[in-house]
Parts: C-alpha cells; sequence; structure tokens
C-alpha cells in the first residue's frame, strides 16, 4: 500500500510540474509579463492568400510584430489587416506592405520596405502602397495557358 502511494504521489507531482511550466511557457508567448507598446497600421489588399491572424510582420526579415486583425471592408469588398507593431519602430507613410511567403510553400508573413518619407504612419492609419499575395496556382496558370 505504501509503495503505490508513493508511485501516485510522484506521479501527481510530475502532472503538477508539467503542468506549472505549461502555464509560464504560453503566458510568456502571449506577452502577459511584458507589455510591449504596439503601433495599428491597417493595410488594404484585393487577395490576401493565406494570411491569418498572428501572421509575423517583419522590416528586412526581422519579426517587429504580427497581424492582430483581418475583415472585410463592405463598400469595396477588400481585405482589411490591421498589423500591430512596435511603437519604437517608425514607419514612413510612403512605406510598401506586401504579403510574402517563407519558401516555395512556407507560411505568410507581411513585408514591409521602408520609404523615405519624412512623414510617419500614426496609429490606426492606413497603408497606401499594398502589394497583394501571389498564388502558386495563379503562377502556374499564367505560365501554361500565356
Amino acid at each position: 500500500m505504501n509503495k503505490k502511494i508513493n508511485i501516485e504521489f510522484i506521479l501527481g507531482l510530475l502532472i503538477l510540474i508539467i503542468s506549472l511550466i505549461s502555464i509560464f511557457y504560453f503566458t510568456s508567448k502571449i506577452n502577459l509579463f511584458n507589455k510591449i507598446e504596439t503601433l495599428q497600421v491597417n493595410s488594404n489588399f484585393f487577395d490576401i492568400g493565406n494570411t491569418s491572424i498572428g501572421n509575423d510582420v517583419k522590416i528586412n526579415g526581422v519579426k517587429v510584430g504580427e497581424v492582430s486583425n483581418i475583415q472585410l471592408d463592405k463598400e469595396n469588398y477588400m481585405a482589411i489587416i490591421t498589423s500591430s507593431v512596435e511603437k519604437s519602430i517608425i514607419i514612413p507613410n510612403d512605406s510598401i506592405f506586401k504579403i510574402s511567403n517563407n519558401g516555395f510553400i512556407g507560411s505568410t508573413y507581411i513585408e514591409i520596405q521602408l520609404g523615405n518619407s519624412d512623414e510617419p504612419l500614426k496609429n490606426n492609419d492606413y497603408s497606401v502602397n499594398n502589394i497583394d499575395a501571389v498564388s502558386l496556382e495563379e503562377i502556374i496558370n499564367n505560365f501554361i495557358f500565356k
């Protein structure tokens, strides 16, 4: 009986430790401990491919934010992607927002190519220069049928 209690106690303790480690890991991933002030930038696209909430926003390959919201503009039926970018990064208002892929069939991300304007984007501004996602199917169709 004493041996059975020891095994159950050790197993319960192990499950408790794994649970606590998991809780700390996931709370650090969702930034509960280190809040970073962000700038919300909206971009209009005709085709967003398979972009989803949580995808990265990168400048020169370095992650500076993530996609925080995707919605449909009911007036002109364009997709509006809201990107959360670190507030410490100054993005000129003539910057190019492009939907890119990691590799040939990798995950999508928003690539920001910084412009030369002296006027920065402010919170909840709309970017002007946006480049839609290019699908692999579209490229193959253009290559075969044209």
